[in-house]
């Protein structure tokens, strides 16, 4: 019988583990966005949302200390709540900022909420669909590292010889460049989707991005003249 030595185990863990801390600080960033984000503009108080993302985030690390070597349906329970969790009260800030753009007395709106609301709404974006990328394609981390499914997103490394190792795979830093390319050029720089449900996501993503930056930031720029 083959046996697993400690230096195998070891090799694994380096090979298949996708830092948790990138993920983490991306939340994070999330979080600090939400916490000076005006209450107004969030479905519920900004405390208690703070601190269940939170509670989230950490049970998501605590399951995922060891690697993504094998398929957690835990994991994959708790990512998705909190991309969730996230798209939720993105979207409702956003409905919320749009509404009192549009229909509400911008005499008594504060100027600089709209714009750091506005802000917070882009970057919010930004973080919350590389997480919902980063679970999405091919099933997951855990699953694109055994190459159970098939890949929604096609990168240069894979394609292009000589640029990364054989056994390269894409981690949340490769899905955050992704999304921040595809919300300030509105296409992805360098990654093809090639899935129904990832060129639906991207489209999305462009879409909230156009209200964010175009709407918002031009109805804030005629209140500030």
């Amino acid at each position: 019988m083959k046996t697993t030595t400690p230096t195998h185990i070891h090799k694994i863990f380096k090979k298949t583990h996708d830092p948790i801390w990138q993920l983490q600080f991306g939340v994070v960033a999330i979080m600090v966005l939400q916490y000076f984000t005006n209450s107004s503009f969030l479905p519920y108080d900004k405390h208690i949302i703070i601190g269940f993302e939170a509670i989230v985030l950490f049970a998501l690390a605590i399951v995922t200390s060891d690697g993504y070597h094998r398929v957690s349906k835990t994991r994959r329970l708790l990512a998705m709540a909190l991309v969730t969790i996230v798209a939720a009260i993105n979207i409702f800030s956003l409905i919320f900022l749009v509404q009192a753009l549009l229909f509400g007395d911008t005499s008594s709106i504060d100027r600089h909420d709209l714009l750091l609301n506005g802000m917070t709404i882009y970057i919010t974006n930004i973080f919350m669909f590389a997480l919902l990328y980063w679970e999405m394609d091919g099933g997951g981390p855990d699953r694109r590292v055994g190459n159970e499914r098939e890949r929604d997103f096609i990168f240069p490394q894979m394609i292009h010889k000589g640029i990364a190792k054989p056994d390269w795979l894409p981690g949340f830093t490769d899905y955050l460049y992704l999304s921040t390319t595809n919300v300030t050029n509105f296409a992805s720089a360098d990654t093809v989707p090639i899935s129904h449900r990832a060129k639906l996501l991207m489209m999305i993503q462009a879409l909230v991005s156009v209200v964010a930056v175009v709407l918002v930031a031009a109805r804030t720029i005629g209140i500030l003249q």
